[in-house]
């Protein structure tokens, strides 16, 4: 600042002294001795260097004090720290006031999803109910029929809200993860049995796709059985008549890449960055159809953060989708591969 002062005094000083001489000289015809000449430079030199320094200056350093990551800078610093600082001020706060927009922009959807999830059942719940209490069927096999409805649609409802609880302890770390030792092979296999029912109505294979006996890893065990039944559940619901799913298990020194993969109805590829959002869904028309709570993926997503690890996807349109992570291995798994 100081040396900015200085610098600002002696050019507006050789321009005033400069107009002064000139005017003195040509239009007022006074003779200027070079004392005179100098005595005025310097006056006006300091003049405008002390005006300059004590008003403008001072004025400056309070706002650079103001904005200063370091305080005790503010007191010898440049015009171009104290521009360069304002600019750096205006990015992060136009960066803050996006995210901000944005985070306000998600809030908005997610109340619309939960509300627009939660008033279909409730809706289903209230119609059946009402019919029922008003005595309008008489049929014992049709009022057992509506019933079966109503109950349906509570199981959907309390599915909902189990699953905004998971996710809600999951984002809010409230729930511990119970790692432990355990064998993945038999957790996909187990996995593969207890969605056969729903694969068959399809005729989808499933499929597990291993070299090794066993493989531990460490892990959640219920959280990861999570990730695999919500990834295969979503296969079989979005998978082609007569199609497959697969179960990869990869063995690599310290971990095992787990892929599961389908040959469905692939998603396009605008979609892919925000497929794991609470409640978003490619196809709405589609996936309210095939039942489920849209929050499946999110969840897998959570799980695997909490394991410190993270999911990748990869699909095509009409070919077919590909999830992938891994998960790490136990110091003593190497005796579970052949």
């Amino acid at each position: 600042m100081k040396k900015e002062s200085f610098i600002i005094a002696f050019v507006s000083t050789l321009l005033i002294t400069g107009i002064i001489y000139v005017l003195n000289t040509t239009v007022f015809q006074l003779p200027i001795t070079p004392i005179v000449a100098a005595t005025r430079f310097v006056v006006c030199a300091l003049s405008i260097y002390i005006v300059y320094y004590l008003f403008v200056g001072r004025r400056l350093r309070s706002i650079h004090r103001l904005i200063a990551k370091k305080p005790e800078e503010a007191e010898n610093t440049s015009l171009n720290v104290i521009e360069q600082r304002i600019k750096t001020l205006i990015r992060e706060r136009k960066e803050e006031l996006e995210k901000i927009e944005k985070l306000e922009r998600h809030r908005r959807e997610f109340l619309d999803n939960v509300s627009h999830e939660m008033k279909t059942p409730l809706f289903h719940i209230q119609g059946y109910v009402s019919t029922l209490a008003d005595n309008h069927i008489e049929d014992p096999e049709m009022r057992k029929h509506y019933l079966e409805r109503a109950e349906k649609s509570a199981d959907r409802l309390i599915h909902i809200l189990e699953d905004l609880d998971t996710i809600s302890q999951l984002e809010s770390k409230t729930v511990s993860s119970d790692l432990e030792p355990f064998d993945i092979v038999e957790l996909c296999q187990e996995v593969l049995e207890s969605e056969a029912i729903d694969a068959e109505q399809k005729n989808i294979s499933l499929v597990l796709e291993n070299i090794m006996e066993k493989a531990g890893v460490i892990g959640d065990r219920f959280r990861i059985r999570q990730v695999f039944v919500n990834l295969v559940v979503n296969s079989i619901k979005y998978g082609k008549q007569d199609g497959k799913t697969v179960i990869r298990l990869k063995n690599s020194p310290d971990f095992v890449y787990i892929e599961v993969a389908d040959n469905g109805i692939g998603i396009a590829k605008e979609h892919l960055p925000r497929l794991f959002e609470r409640f978003y869904r490619v196809d709405k028309g589609r996936s309210r159809e095939q039942g489920g709570t849209g929050l499946g993926l999110s969840i897998v997503k959570h799980i695997l953060e909490a394991h410190h690890q993270t999911i990748e996807v990869m699909s095509t349109e009409g070919v077919g989708t590909t999830f992938s992570f891994r998960l790490k291995k136990t110091p003593q798994s190497s005796s579970f591969t052949h």
